[in-house]
C-alpha cells in the first residue's frame, strides 16, 4: 500500500518483530517502521489489549503521517 502512495502502519507482536524487518527488506524498504505489541493477542483480556493500543496509537500516528 505504501508503494502505491497509501500510508499504512504496520502492527506485530513481538515474537514477529525478524519476520517483520525480513518482509520489509524483501520489500525493498529495509527500514520500514512497525509498531509492537506484546503477544499473544487472541488470549489476552480486551483490558490488556487496549492498554497495548493506548501505548502505541502515539506511533502509529507518526508512521501514518511520516513524509518518505
Amino acid at each position: 500500500m505504501e508503494k502505491l502512495g497509501v500510508p499504512t502502519a504496520v502492527i506485530i507482536t513481538e515474537p514477529f518483530i525478524a519476520s517483520g524487518k525480513a518482509m520489509a527488506v524483501a520489500q525493498g524498504i529495509p527500514d520500514y517502521p512497525f509498531a509492537v505489541i506484546p503477544h499473544p493477542i487472541a488470549a489476552t483480556e480486551r483490558q490488556a489489549l487496549g492498554e497495548w493500543t493506548e501505548q502505541i496509537v502515539d506511533e502509529v500516528a507518526e508512521i501514518l503521517t511520516k513524509v518518505n
